[in-house]
C-alpha cells in the first residue's frame, strides 16, 4: 500500500480520479480514497492545510492503512532564485522554519528531543530522480522547511534564507507529514511544484498557478508510484 498526502482539494484531485476501484471512507473529519492507481494499491488524503492537520491525517493514514511508504504531493514557494513555476521540488531534508528552541540548546527550526533534520528515504530519492529524468522535466532535490504561515512577502522570505541559506523551497506541511513518519518509521519523499515564488506577488501566483503546480506534482507522483 502507498499512501498519497495533499493539503487541498486541488492537490489530490487529480489523482483521485485516477483511481480504479475507488472507495472513500472518512475518519475524524478526514476522508481517505483507497483504489488501484499504476496497478498499484494506494490510498489519497486530503490532510487540510498547516501542521497540525497534517500530523493527524498522517497519523489515521499509517494507523489505519499500514502504508510501505508515503508520498507528500502538492505546491509549495521558491526559496531558490533558480526556480520557475511548474518546477518539480523533491525533498532530500525537511526542517520547520518556525520552531525556535534555542533557549535550551537546539538547533533553530528543531522540535525538542526530536533531530534537527527530517531525512527523506535515499531510495524514493533515486526513483524520483529516475522518473524525473525520464520525464524531461525541470527538477530540483534539496532542503524544504515548513511553518504555519503562508509566505508571500520578501520581508518573510528574507528572513527564512537568512536561517536556511540552503533551503529551496517553504510551505506548511512537509515537515510534519517527515516527523509523523519518521516516528512510525515508515519511509517517505515529498514531491511538489512551485506554485509561486514566496515574494510580494505570491498570493496572486499562488492563486493562478496553482493548478499548474497540482498537475505537474501529480504527474510526478503518478509516474513514480508506476516505478514503486
Amino acid at each position: 500500500m502507498i499512501g498519497i498526502i495533499g493539503a487541498m482539494e486541488e492537490e489530490v484531485t487529480i489523482l483521485k480520479n485516477k483511481l480504479t476501484q475507488l472507495s472513500e471512507i472518512s475518519i475524524a473529519h478526514v476522508k481517505f480514497y483507497t483504489g488501484i492507481l499504476q496497478e498499484r494499491e494506494v490510498v489519497i488524503t486530503q490532510s487540510g492545510i498547516g501542521k497540525v492537520n497534517a500530523a493527524i491525517s498522517t497519523t489515521l493514514l499509517i494507523n489505519k492503512f499500514k502504508p510501505d511508504i508515503i508520498i507528500n504531493t502538492g505546491s509549495a514557494g521558491a526559496l531558490d532564485e533558480s526556480l520557475k513555476v511548474g518546477d518539480v521540488l523533491i525533498s532530500d531534508d525537511l526542517k520547520y522554519h518556525d520552531a525556535d528552541a534555542t533557549a535550551f540548546g537546539y538547533e533553530f527550526g528543531q522540535i525538542p528531543q526530536m533531530p534537527a533534520t527530517f531525512e527523506s528515504s535515499k531510495g524514493l530519492i533515486e526513483k524520483v530522480s529516475q522518473v524525473i529524468d525520464q520525464q524531461q522535466l525541470a527538477a530540483k532535490v534539496g532542503l524544504i522547511v515548513s511553518g504555519d504561515s503562508f509566505i508571500g512577502s520578501v520581508e518573510q522570505r528574507q528572513k527564512i534564507k537568512e536561517v536556511f541559506p540552503n533551503a529551496m523551497a517553504v510551505e506548511m506541511e512537509a515537515t510534519a507529514i517527515a516527523q509523523t513518519c519518521y516516528q512510525f518509521k515508515v519511509p517517505f519523499v515529498v514531491v511538489r511544484a512551485v506554485s509561486d515564488l514566496a515574494n510580494g506577488e505570491a498570493e496572486i501566483s499562488f492563486e493562478a498557478f496553482l493548478e499548474k503546480a497540482a498537475v505537474s506534482s501529480s504527474q510526478t507522483v503518478e509516474a513514480l508510484v508506476s516505478q514503486l
